[in-house]
């Protein structure tokens, strides 16, 4: 019921969700040239999606809750591997890393390849229906995730799955797409790490966008089951993306200063 709901929103709202042309697999930069070059946004064209082209045999992990004491061992596993991942996060806690002076690690993951995204300011149970007060959660997790990292968020996941008609449309009115999932291994519950990665590899299929936590309530198993993950996905033929990359969106970089015309004569000169 709910992918056939899914699905209806995706087909009033945006007519398709993710791209339907090959698209050549990006490959995660940890060069130096990307760190002086991260991105700071991405190229909008869809509403709402919970997953992505069916072609490319690609597949987008997905954290929620962030940043907790998991988050920096989450995004080295994934450096380690040299694949993306893509973190939701939660405004208050990335503002609280901000005094502890934490929110650098933001900016590092996404000069790394990893993507982040807003799953509002404190995460409230009823974010649908709050209002004016929807747009408000939104606009100020961006706010902290931008001083935080330098990016501005492209994706939006609401809290619990929650979602209406009308937070769809605030979302999309401050330039954030939508983002539910079609595979969840629910391992708020800690079923155990070999759980956690059993249910990811058996749910996966081409274009799938998998949730996980970045939470205390994980109790550190995501993490210890993310190896076995990226290497069972890899096993099977999947390339791990961005969620942004898997809706055939791109990322963009800050445009360079322009410089400013030559002068024939230099100032001063008499030309002689």
């Amino acid at each position: 019921m709910r992918l056939a709901a899914a699905a209806l929103v995706c087909a009033l709202l945006l007519g398709a969700c993710g791209s339907s042309s090959e698209k050549t697999i990006p490959t995660p930069t940890v060069t130096a040239a990307a760190l002086s070059h991260p991105p700071v946004g991405c190229t909008h064209h869809l509403v709402f999606a919970s997953h992505g082209s069916e072609e490319g045999r690609m597949i987008a992990l997905s954290f929620d809750d962030g940043p907790s004491p998991y988050t920096r061992p989450l995004y080295e596993t994934f450096l380690r591997y040299h694949v993306p991942a893509t973190f939701f996060m939660i405004g208050e806690r990335v503002a609280a890393a901000i005094e502890r002076r934490e929110g650098g690690l933001l900016r590092e993951m996404i000069a790394h390849g990893m993507e982040i995204g807003n799953h509002s300011y404190d995460h409230p149970h009823d974010l649908p229906h709050e209002g004016e007060g929807t747009s408000l959660q939104l606009e100020l997790a961006n706010r902290e995730i931008e001083r935080a990292s330098g990016f501005t968020p492209c994706l939006f996941r609401p809290p619990y799955g929650n979602q209406t008609s009308e937070l769809v449309q605030r979302a999309k009115v401050l330039g954030l797409v939508t983002t539910r999932w079609d595979d969840s291994a629910e391992d708020w519950q800690h079923p155990g790490a070999n759980v956690i990665a059993q249910r990811v590899l058996a749910a996966a299929r081409p274009g799938a966008i998998v949730t996980l936590h970045d939470n205390t309530e994980t109790e550190g198993q995501t993490v210890e089951a993310m190896p076995k993950i990226i290497e069972g996905l890899q096993a099977r033929g999947y390339h791990l993306v961005t969620i942004t990359q898997i809706l055939g969106e791109e990322f963009i970089g800050k445009k360079p200063p322009r410089k400013p015309p030559s002068l024939s004569t230099p100032i001063g000169s008499t030309g002689e």
